[in-house]
């Protein structure tokens, strides 16, 4: 156990030593707790808070254990390499790499040319902000020329009207 790991474990433990301590003092009173129609015997509140507390603490502790009980192998890399084969000088490696960097082509452009846009085609299908009047006007002067014969004074509610083809 890691020097951390032993400063970590105070204050993990500390609210299962709180519990057990304010269990203690909780002797005196005595109930018993029911679960659906189970009835288990009546104990002391503090034997009950320590109960539940060590329960709570032993699962807690044994779900963590399992979890880490998992092997992990640590990832090995074995290099074969042939026999005849020599080590190159790090020195080499950054001048490779220097001389990649300048022989990479970019993209040739103006400076002050904007950045490149991708053209996305849409369909704009209303235009500006409409608020209830303008709809419901809108609404009754399509009615209107639509249906001469049918008009109407006041705004007729849409709810099962199906919707038009040009929506």
């Amino acid at each position: 156990m890691t020097p951390l790991q032993r400063l970590l474990l105070i204050p993990s433990l500390l609210p299962l030593l709180l519990t057990l301590l304010v269990g203690g003092l909780n002797l005196g009173k005595t109930g018993s707790l029911r679960i659906l129609t189970w009835e288990l015997p009546r104990l002391p509140l503090g034997v009950w808070m320590a109960v539940a507390a060590t329960s709570g603490a032993v699962l807690g502790s044994g779900a963590v254990l399992a979890a880490g009980s998992s092997t992990q192998q640590t990832l090995q890399r074995e290099v074969r390499r042939p026999y005849s084969w020599q080590e190159e000088s790090p020195e080499l490696d950054s001048e490779r790499a220097g001389a990649a960097a300048a022989t990479m082509p970019w993209p040739e452009r103006d400076l002050r040319e904007p950045a490149p846009t991708v053209s996305v085609p849409f369909r704009v299908i209303r235009t500006g902000r409409t608020t209830k009047d303008s709809v419901a006007q809108s609404d009754l002067k399509e009615r209107a020329v639509s249906d001469p014969a049918q008009t109407s004074t006041t705004v007729a509610d849409d709810w099962d009207q199906p919707l038009p083809a040009d929506w």
